[in-house]
């Protein structure tokens, strides 16, 4: 699973605290002086009303000010209009990205979900309902109009306008166990699963989730899952677990290890042929739908934790490090396409001319390839 890291800066949007008057003032401020009269049956003399000298103006002119203010402070008045909450994306932990529908959409900590036209920006903030603050891991379209993203704490969101708000499914806060994938809908069936062999189903497009639990998983993290071409369900996650399920998941098969240490990603090529990777740099390619595998040709160690199958049969990993690691020939060979530094990655789109938007530990990020790399 992807490192944690450093927390996001949200630009503030300014408040307006209503003026208070000063305590002491009084009322009696603006009150005319009046002569008091000693005997009521007789007749009033005229009192003048002394002049007021020029050293007492600044005071009067002080305490008419401090009056109108109060008076305009309490007085009905439209509220002042405010520009939408936008988002400083570097800094913000950002864990899953997706393209579609011409917007980018990327999730992370505290249950920041930002959406954008432009892989630039600016970033805006979703509406997400109710606010739990929980970390989420992933997102993924299900259809062209809805999404799921999930995270920690079993956290489940779904959206129905393309990512622009968002509403709770499931949570449990008391089990604090983290969703880091999604997949499907497989004949209809969803899935979300993590750590410590947490499952969840969902038959009706999202709306409602129940556990799905299984001995062959036990309690390894379950990072990623796909669809082989015979139909079965392909399972990857911790200490090299490979799980297969020939019945939509209601049981699970495991797999010969091919490798020890975890997997976190899975990948079907445009080709049919599959890519799984993982921790130091491993990845493997499968032509038979998982029964035999071979290791890619990897140029460094740092570990994998994303990555993207393209149209053009390309496939783009992305890991520890600031790595993006290209494959134009179906993932038997990748190369460094960027300089090493010091931000773990965890997610890329590739916007075309070797330019790509990263989310990681350092937040999102557009990157090109380094000179010669992309040779």
């Amino acid at each position: 699973m992807p490192a944690p890291v450093v927390p996001a800066t949200v630009a503030p949007v300014a408040d307006v605290p209503a003026a208070v008057a000063p305590a002491g003032v009084a009322p009696a401020v603006l009150a005319p002086v009046v002569a008091t009269v000693a005997d009521s049956h007789a007749v009033p003399a005229a009192v003048p009303v002394p002049a007021v000298s020029s050293r007492r103006w600044p005071a009067v002119l002080f305490s008419l000010a401090v009056v109108a203010a109060a008076f305009y402070s309490f007085s009905p008045r439209p509220a002042p209009s405010f520009a939408a909450t936008t988002i400083q994306p570097g800094g913000l932990i950002v864990s899953g990205l997706v393209a579609h529908g011409g917007d980018f959409i990327a999730v992370g900590e505290q249950g920041h979900i930002l959406i954008a036209e432009q892989a630039a920006g600016p970033w805006t903030q979703a509406a997400v309902n109710p606010e739990r603050g929980s970390t989420l891991t992933q997102i993924q379209f299900i259809d062209q109009d809805t999404a799921l993203a999930v995270g920690h704490d079993s956290w489940i969101l779904r959206s129905s306008d393309r990512g622009r708000s968002w509403t709770e499914v499931h949570f449990d806060g008391e089990r604090s166990e983290p969703l880091l994938g999604i997949a499907g809908p497989f004949e209809g069936r969803l899935f979300a699963f993590g750590g410590f062999g947490q499952m969840l189903v969902s038959d009706d497009g999202g709306r409602h989730w129940q556990r799905a639990a299984s001995e062959v998983l036990g309690d390894r993290h379950l990072n990623a899952m796909l669809r082989l071409r015979d139909g079965r369900l392909l399972l990857v996650g911790e200490r090299g677990l490979m799980a297969t399920s020939s019945d939509l998941g209601r049981s699970w098969v495991e797999q010969p290890a091919i490798y020890k240490g975890s997997l976190f990603g899975a990948l079907t090529l445009t080709s049919g042929r599959l890519l799984v990777y993982g921790m130091r740099g491993n990845a493997f390619t499968s032509d038979d739908d998982g029964n035999s595998w071979r290791a890619a040709n990897m140029p460094a160690t740092d570990s994998i934790f994303g990555g993207i199958a393209l149209r053009n049969g390309e496939a783009v990993l992305v890991g520890a490090n600031n790595t993006v690691l290209q494959s134009s020939d179906g993932g038997r060979k990748f190369r460094e396409m960027t300089t090493q530094g010091r931000s773990t990655l965890t997610a890329i789109i590739p916007l075309g001319s070797a330019h790509w938007l990263t989310g990681g530990e350092l937040g999102l990020a557009v990157q090109k390839a380094t000179a010669g790399a992309a040779k």
